[in-house]
């Protein structure tokens, strides 16, 4: 049922309040009861978290994680717990209720609360999911660690969403029954006010057939019966106008009609105009004249049909100069250019004026002469057309009279360069460089010139043509080659660069190079056929030469690694043809050949690798290959093998063999080898798989000693990219700063004070955490990131030493370790100086520590590179001493500032007696030789002990303090006498 608009707007109005009233109830409802039921949780778990806090404190501080574990897992059993950590004060986990692992959400919660003195109540989101009222609940005002609680908060949110649906339902279940009434309640007012509306619509449609039945004693009943009146009159006046209308229409359209059939017959094009040349009136040949649209021609100027405007027409017509009131002239005619589009065409127009009232219009007749003028000009192109042909058989007649002239004259003179041509043909082909023959198409030779008797070993011409007068049978060339020459030359009329081998008449094989065309008739029938010789031997055997260097070393002419690959992969196509064929792949690479090319020169080591070659190829079989890849690196394919142990034996004979010594340049070189093999080759796809796995097992033979093969297995691939996947680590950690410094204090074994502190870099691991320098500096050493990573730590040790003088006063001497390929670098002083430049820290703060074994490896570079660093002003202290061999007179000579004894060594002076004499002559020599000695890695009060009773002024070690991050180390010092901390506090 349709209801009035202005109900309409009434109904939705409060139905939108209505709405709008009951969200804003329901989420006042929610959130009031989301806070009390927020509050109730947190005050349980801060109870909970107190309770385990108060209650296992001890086992805390005493960081007892069995005990602990026990502890919180009864507190698993209480409604609405999830989770439980304790975390020591260092922020280390003891003990957790999560499996397998603590979410990243969580560790990072535990790191943020490590410090805290007050509770702290928190919401984290730990995936899809998981969403947890997070408590944490310092134990001693965090002095002893903290107590994280997790709650779910799934159970708040549930009872929220509960309590919001039940409120919505009852506001809706309301909300509907008020619509129902209200609806109804409308449709009785608005039913007699719709029916008015109707009423009116068709009366004003002038249809006054309907009727309006309202019968209210109301204002509704009074306007329904003033509208039946009103009605009514009008029907009654417009009945009485219509039939007045009606009867002058049909009068004037009987006019109209005669005079539309008159003009709408007429042939020729008319038009109307007013004063200013607009189409008033116009016939439908006009438009057909130029193709207008009735609609598009009302209204337009004459200027657009003609090309010209309405006054210049009436000039032509003499028209311009008449009386208001003149007759129409008969006959007078105008030619005008008229256009449609692009196309012009000709018309010839009548025209007169015609004054109506105060206007004067113009009565323009039109017709297109279009057809005359072509006519007109048809027969004016005919005569051209005639004139231009006589003149053009006239100069046609003059041209070919002059052309006989010229071909006379060019006749002769092309007689003359057919002489001259000849004998230049007969001279070129007397004096040619290359061979120039001619044969009939049956094979037989009837010409050749003396280039051609050369190449085949003859005096000349004749000679050849005598003793090989045929291309097939008794030539010089090859039966087949020349045989295959001749069927292509017939065939395809012209060869080019055919190659074949020949013999000269002193029996010499040579290569020559054939190239021939059809001579040819005006039938196209091939007469004879001629063609060139070129001895292309030096070139055939210069390709030859080339290709074998291509795929031969150059040195020991033993195929390269292109070569190899390609029969490593054609072993493996005969693998797949047949499943029973085995195969197997050594990779070699010789011990200590760079000590033998470096010492015994060059020209001995290749002397060396040519011997190798030569021992390889004896050791396998003539089916097998032997490859060097470059240097001192080797392959061997082992191929059509029944069982893969006689790839073993061959290794092994092959080890036996290269240990064995030869004399190379009057000297006895000794040497050995690592192999690596693959064994099993049936379920590779790729030969270079092959060489990658040979080439890792070759390596882990290295890893084992010299002189050893090693069998690869998947277990040494997985470890390679293990391998590989760590370098890429390391190297983003190295462009990125992803390392951290901790420092390790150095203690005075009388006073106990902290004198100095080492740097120890440690790897923030994204996957695997905190690592320590064991577990990638002999990665970075290989991969050569040592020096960035050197580089860093200088320059963030030295700002830290800044930083702590700026902030507190602290001047703490900071010991930096130098890796081999740091130390050995020519720009080391340099780089240091520039970086205590920039950080403007005292070089007396600054010890650069440098291990035995690097010292002595080159005692010259060594002592020079100290010299530099010594005028620098920085500490130089010799580390991991006792782990190599270095005497009395180098430590004098390298003129140290402190020794630190090897760690190895300390770790034993409380079990063997050796071990404690020797650490304590290494005491008394520091002392004798006025350095400072430095006991490290003290980790037992039993070692302490024993140093102190060497007198052992500095020791560094776990029991007298951890390696810790910068920012504890202030606070692990007392503000004014340093002393430090007790290791059992």
């Amino acid at each position: 049922m349709r209801r009035v608009r202005l109900f309409s707007k009434a109904l939705i109005f409060m139905l939108v309040a209505f709405g709008v009233l009951a969200a804003v109830s329901g989420g006042y409802s929610a959130w009031q009861l989301s806070t009390l039921m927020t509050a109730e949780h947190e005050d349980k778990a801060l109870a909970i978290a107190e309770s385990i806090a108060g209650a296992n404190v001890e086992l805390i501080l005493d960081g007892d994680a069995t005990a602990i574990q026990a502890a919180i897992d009864t507190c698993m059993e209480i409604k609405g717990i999830s989770y439980v950590l304790v975390a020591n004060a260092r922020g280390e986990v003891l003990a957790h209720t999560f499996a397998p692992a603590i979410p990243p959400a969580i560790r990072h919660a535990v790191r943020e609360g490590q410090g805290l003195r007050q509770p702290v109540v928190q919401t984290l989101n730990t995936g899809p999911g998981g969403s947890f009222l997070h408590v944490t609940y310092p134990v001693l005002a965090g002095e002893a660690g903290n107590v994280h609680i997790g709650m779910n908060r799934s159970g708040v949110l549930g009872l929220i969403r509960d309590s919001v649906i039940n409120h919505q339902i009852l506001t809706l279940g309301f909300f509907f029954i008020c619509a129902v009434a209200a609806w109804l309640f409308m449709g009785t007012i608005s039913r007699p006010l719709i029916q008015l509306m109707e009423y009116a619509r068709r009366v004003a449609a002038h249809d006054f057939t309907a009727t309006i039945d309202i019968r209210f004693d109301d204002e509704v009943g009074d306007v329904a019966h003033a509208v039946r009146s009103t009605a009514e009159e009008l029907a009654s006046l417009i009945t009485r106008l219509e039939r007045s209308v009606a009867e002058a229409t049909e009068e004037l359209s009987t006019t109209l009609s005669t005079v539309s059939a008159i003009v709408n017959s007429m042939a020729d094009g008319l038009m109307v105009t007013n004063e200013s040349g607009r189409l008033l009136r116009f016939n439908p040949a006009l438009l057909d004249i130029f193709a207008l649209d009735a609609a598009d021609a009302v209204g337009r100027s004459i200027d657009d049909l003609l090309g010209t405007s309405l006054a210049d027409v009436l000039h032509m017509a003499g028209l311009d100069a008449a009386e208001p009131d003149a007759q129409p002239i008969e006959h007078r005619t105008v030619e005008l250019p008229a256009s449609v589009g692009d196309l012009e065409f000709p018309v010839e127009i009548s025209i007169a004026s015609v004054q109506r009232g105060d206007e004067r219009n113009y009565v323009i007749i039109v017709r297109d002469i279009t057809e005359r003028k072509f006519v007109e000009e048809q027969l004016r192109e005919a005569r051209d057309r005639l004139e231009d042909r006589v003149r053009d058989r006239t100069a046609r007649l003059e041209r070919v009279n002059r052309q006989l002239v010229g071909e006379i004259a060019e006749r002769k003179e092309a007689e003359r360069a057919l002489v001259a041509a000849e004998a230049n043909y007969r001279l070129i082909f007397e004096n040619a460089v290359e061979g120039i023959f001619r044969i009939t198409p049956d094979g037989t030779c009837t010409e050749a010139n003396p280039a051609l008797a050369r190449i085949f070993g003859y005096d000349s011409p004749d000679e050849l043509l005598a003793a090989c007068d045929q291309l097939v049978g008794n030539s010089r060339l090859d039966v087949e080659s020349a045989q295959e020459f001749l069927v292509t030359l017939r065939a395809n009329g012209e060869v080019r660069n055919h190659h074949s081998r020949a013999m000269r008449r002193d029996g010499r094989v040579i290569w020559v190079s054939l190239n021939a065309r059809a001579i040819r008739d005006e039938h196209g029938n091939a007469v004879h056929f001629e063609g060139s010789v070129e001895d292309i031997t030096e070139r055939r055997e210069s390709e030859a030469a080339l290709k074998h260097r291509a795929f031969h070393d150059p040195l020991t002419a033993l195929p390269n690694r292109s070569l190899f690959l390609n029969h490593l992969e054609m072993a493996m196509k005969r693998t797949r043809r047949s499943p029973g064929y085995l195969f197997s792949v050594l990779y070699m690479d010789l011990d200590r050949f760079k000590i033998i090319n470096d010492s015994l020169g060059h020209n001995v080591g290749d002397l060396l690798l040519c011997h190798v070659s030569q021992t390889l190829t004896r050791c396998v079989r003539d089916v097998d290959t032997v490859s060097r890849f470059g240097g001192d690196e080797f392959a061997v394919l082992i191929e059509d093998i029944i069982d893969p142990r006689e790839c073993i034996k061959i290794a092994k004979r092959i080890l036996d063999e290269i240990r064995r010594p030869v004399i190379l340049g009057g000297c006895e070189v000794l040497t050995a080898a690592s192999i690596g093999i693959v064994l099993l080759t049936e379920d590779y796809d790729s030969a270079e798989d092959i060489l990658r796995d040979a080439d890792t097992a070759m390596y882990r033979a290295k890893e084992l000693g010299k002189g050893h093969f090693k069998v690869f297995n998947q277990k040494m691939h997985d470890q390679a990219l293990r391998q590989m996947q760590m370098e890429n680590d390391l190297r983003q950690a190295v462009e990125h700063d992803g390392f951290e410094i901790h420092y390790q204090p150095i203690v005075a074994m009388d006073t106990g004070t902290v004198r100095a502190l080492e740097a120890r870099i440690r790897w923030r691991h994204t996957e695997l955490g905190l690592l320590s320098p064991r577990d990638f500096l002999s990665l970075a050493e290989d991969t050569g990131l040592i020096l960035p990573m050197g580089e860093w730590m200088m320059r963030h040790v030295c700002e830290q030493i800044h930083d702590w003088h700026e902030r507190c006063g602290l001047d703490m001497p900071v010991g930096i370790i130098l890796s081999a390929r740091q130390f050995m670098q020519p720009t080391l002083p340099a780089d240091i100086r520039d970086v205590l430049h920039a950080t403007g820290v005292p070089p007396r703060l600054v010890i650069l520590e440098i291990p035995e074994s690097v010292l002595m490896h080159n005692l010259a570079t060594s002592t020079a590179l100290l010299g530099k660093l010594r005028e620098l002003g920085v500490g130089i202290a010799l580390i991991d001493y006792g782990s190599g061999m270095s005497s009395l007179s180098h430590l004098l000579q390298f003129r140290l500032d402190a020794i630190r004894i090897h760690s190895g060594l300390v770790a034993r002076i409380d079990q063997d007696a050796e071990v404690c004499a020797l650490v304590r002559s290494i005491v008394d020599l520091t002392r004798n030789i006025g350095v400072c000695g430095v006991a490290s890695g003290v980790l037992r009060r039993t070692q302490a002990e024993i140093l102190h009773q060497f007198q052992c002024p500095y020791v560094q070690g776990h029991l007298f303090g951890k390696p810790m991050p910068a920012d504890r180390i202030p606070s692990f010092l007392h503000p004014d006498s340093a002393e430090v901390r007790s290791a059992s506090s």
